[in-house]
């Protein structure tokens, strides 16, 4: 635990430079900090709370489309059109620009009157499999579809940029573990449906710790046998875990 305050205080103080390289797991967290602690405050209305959210999220998702755009182009005119630059291009492609049109989307309608938002919810109960990932149900920021297409264009920035992973394997452990604590606490006090927000945290982290071994693998050039192993917690994997789930649970709550 000591380990794990060193390493936040070492962060902190190196975050001026973090924000300034464009590190989206910094500007990330710091961007949810100044919300959640305007939250906290709560001098300013809710109408302009939830403004803010908004386009912090949009500023979040456009800077790790721009960092994923960068990298690709980068990869491309060193290595060409592999296989790799192909698939997950495309795949980085496809879920960037569907996470811009969300925060996007979502940042327009905050001007809204809530009646006219709370029309365009979609049934959670009644939603079919075939239609997770439905144009309809994209436009609700917090379907389960928005929260998947969050979480990947949020990892692909991360593995694009320049990030700082943790030392070692025991303070990763601890910092994954504190995240997690924190992130029930979070849904407890900032989701309506606990249970609903419970259940879509749990298939956002399976689909997360895969998505992070696969992009540490393919995109971030981290051999296999690490990413399966306790070393995971001292990789970018881990960080780009951690990023994806802050920005879908951040996107997901009632404020």
């Amino acid at each position: 635990m000591v380990e794990l305050v060193d390493y936040a205080s070492e962060y902190a103080l190196d975050l001026p430079a973090r924000l300034q390289a464009g590190d989206v797991f910094a500007v990330s967290a710091v961007l949810i900090g100044i919300y959640l602690a305007v939250l906290i405050i709560n001098k300013l209305s809710g109408l302009i709370i939830f403004f803010l959210k908004k386009i912090f999220l949009l500023t979040i998702v456009s800077l790790a489309f721009y960092q994923f755009m960068t990298t690709l182009i980068d990869k491309v005119g060193v290595e060409g059109f592999t296989n790799d630059t192909i698939v997950f291009g495309v795949a980085g492609l496809i879920a960037g620009f569907l996470a811009f049109v969300i925060a996007l989307y979502a940042a327009f309608t905050t001007l809204k009157p809530k009646g006219d938002e709370k029309t365009e919810q979609v049934d959670e109960k009644s939603r079919a499999l075939m239609e997770m990932m439905s144009l309809k149900t994209l436009k609700d920021d917090k379907s389960i579809g928005a929260v998947l297409t969050y979480l990947v264009i949020a990892q692909f920035g991360v593995f694009s940029s320049k990030t700082i992973a943790a030392p070692n394997e025991t303070v990763g452990m601890w910092f994954f573990a504190v995240f997690m604590v924190a992130a029930f606490a979070f849904i407890k006090q900032g989701y309506q449906d606990f249970r609903k927000g419970v259940s879509h945290f749990v298939l956002a982290t399976v689909v997360g710790v895969i998505l992070s071994v696969v992009l540490g693998h393919f995109w971030g050039g981290y051999e296999l046998s690490i990413l399966a192993s306790t070393k995971y917690f001292a990789s970018d994997s881990l960080v780009a875990l951690v990023t994806g789930l802050a920005v879908s649970l951040f996107m997901g709550s009632k404020s």
